[in-house]
């Protein structure tokens, strides 16, 4: 969770170069860095300014059981 953390943190920073170091040099596993490091980028560029967490949530939450959990964050990229 920590670790997801981080990485919500640097999509909120708008802070490509951040995401793709924890995702290659820090072994962070999350489906589709490519498209959101691009994301990010294209966002900026278009004039995005602020980026919000809307949600965040584990599959723990769902089953109860926490040993093993898979992060899921939902967020929003405006203007």
């Amino acid at each position: 969770e920590n670790v997801d953390k981080q990485a919500i943190n640097a999509i909120l920073e708008f802070n490509p170069k951040k995401l793709y170091d924890m995702i290659y040099h820090q072994n962070l596993t999350m489906c589709g860095p490519g498209p959101i490091t691009v994301m990010l980028i294209a966002c900026e560029t278009l004039g995005a300014k602020k980026a919000e967490l809307l949600k965040y949530a584990t599959s723990g939450d769902i089953s109860g059981m926490y040993d093993q959990v898979v992060g899921y964050a939902s967020l929003i990229v405006s203007k």
